[in-house]
């Protein structure tokens, strides 16, 4: 969750209107009424908050709608993420928690996973996801919300240029390789150090087994390069 407080050093948070602190900074087992606070059913002072996107559990039991565009987009390739994921890597998109509002929650669906205690309550940071059809929607952090793009509905299921991730994080922990000359940061983005995007070492897991072109072995990519400057 640390990623998504350095992304808030790169864009400021818009005004939706809301005007008290964040809420569940401090986890959020003591937050009274949370259902009513960012990024749950909250009301917008002065009708700031503009919904851009909407996303929605496979169901359509639960629902939610977002201000503006991601500060920040990622892969990260945590061990978690890829366990509680059951995929190679998750795909995130970061917003303000007081940019995301829930707009349905039919037959109060609303499933909250911690991952710190390992129980199904609200502590956060927490996993998000419909207890009905079980799709997982977001990761709520102390400052922001880790969005996944799968649960969107982008008109003609063209994904906006500001979803596509700046970054791969903890690719040091990957269990695939990705040669997509997007930066892979051994760790958190700009807080750790840039890897390769494929290695020709022997005995080294897991192989790319395709053609790597011109600059991608053994050598950050010159995007990485370029954006660390």
């Amino acid at each position: 969750m640390a990623a998504q407080d350095q992304a808030q050093k790169h864009k400021p948070f818009p005004d939706t209107g809301w005007r008290a602190p964040i809420p569940s900074q401090n986890g959020g087992t003591e937050e009274e009424d949370f259902m009513h606070k960012p990024p749950y059913a909250w009301k917008s002072e002065g009708d700031l908050f503009n919904p851009k996107y909407y996303s929605q559990c496979w169901c359509g039991n639960v629902a939610f709608e977002f201000h503006g565009d991601p500060i920040d987009a990622k892969h990260c390739h945590c061990e978690q993420c890829q366990h509680l994921h059951g995929a190679p890597f998750q795909w995130a998109v970061i917003f303000p928690k007081t940019s995301v509002r829930m707009v349905k929650n039919e037959n109060n669906s609303l499933h909250f996973f911690s991952t710190r205690r390992r129980k199904g309550i609200h502590d956060v940071p927490c996993k998000v996801s419909c207890d009905e059809c079980r799709s997982p929607i977001f990761d709520e952090g102390r400052n922001t919300v880790l969005a996944y793009p799968s649960a969107f509905k982008f008109p003609d299921r063209k994904v906006p240029l500001d979803f596509q991730p700046t970054a791969h994080i903890f690719y040091s922990q990957r269990v695939m390789e990705v040669p997509d000359g997007v930066p892979k940061w051994s760790g958190h983005k700009g807080q750790s150090e840039l890897m390769p995007e494929l290695t020709t070492k022997k005995g080294t897991m897991p192989k790319y087994k395709g053609k790597p072109q011109e600059g991608q072995v053994d050598e950050p990519s010159k995007i990485a390069q370029q954006q660390s400057q």
